[in-house]
């Protein structure tokens, strides 16, 4: 909430021009500002989507969940929302609502084989800490015991650049001119040169 108090406005037209109550008063602003921040904060931790990590911690405690160190706040919404919304009997509707909130933008593709066997096949994309787990949580409370779920959980990753090269040559002709002798000198020049191109391709998978 942003609120810029004005407290000397709240007086009448006429005492405003007296300088105690209005000096007074514009000390007191920023206390008053406080107090709207304080009970600000206390409406947004009323609400799982706009709760800090005090108001989230609030909602961990009534759900008996233990968050890590590496938890980050985003996910620890996630785990909240998981859980405070959880609803039995649980439908593949259900289901694909509770994975569309865990995997967000990024997605994912599930297909069942149901006809030779009670099979489902899920491919997903999540790359923040702690996702894998919550999907691991959420697939052993929803799904039935004798479901076999086939999971898989990969991260593409592209690198694209350029890698300069750069070469160079030497060429070194020694000379001597003197009267005491007469001889021939054969100059022998050795040159060595070499290039290259190099093509990177960088995947990586991970649970």
């Amino acid at each position: 909430m942003i609120r810029e108090m004005g407290l000397v406005s709240y007086l009448p037209v006429f005492m405003r021009n007296y300088r105690e109550p209005a000096a007074a008063l514009e000390a007191e602003n920023e206390e008053f500002e406080i107090v709207w921040d304080t009970a600000d904060r206390v409406l947004r931790n009323r609400f799982i989507e706009t709760a800090d990590e005090y108001g989230i911690s609030r909602f961990e405690a009534m759900l008996g969940i233990y968050p890590s160190e590496e938890d980050t706040l985003e996910l620890r919404r996630e785990r909240v929302r998981s859980k405070w919304f959880d609803r039995i009997p649980y439908t593949w509707k259900i289901l694909l609502q509770r994975l569309t909130q865990l995997c967000g933008d990024t997605g994912f593709v599930l297909t069942h084989n149901f006809e030779t066997g009670y099979t489902l096949f899920l491919e997903t994309e999540l790359e923040l800490f702690g996702q894998t787990q919550e999907l691991e949580r959420l697939l052993l409370t929803i799904l039935p015991c004798n479901i076999v779920i086939d999971s898989k959980n990969m991260i593409p990753m592209e690198a694209e650049g350029t890698a300069p090269a750069g070469g160079g040559a030497c060429l070194v002709h020694t000379f001597r001119i003197t009267n005491d002798w007469r001889e021939d000198n054969v100059v022998i020049v050795k040159g060595i040169s070499s290039g290259g191109v190099s093509c990177f391709m960088i995947k990586d998978f991970r649970d």
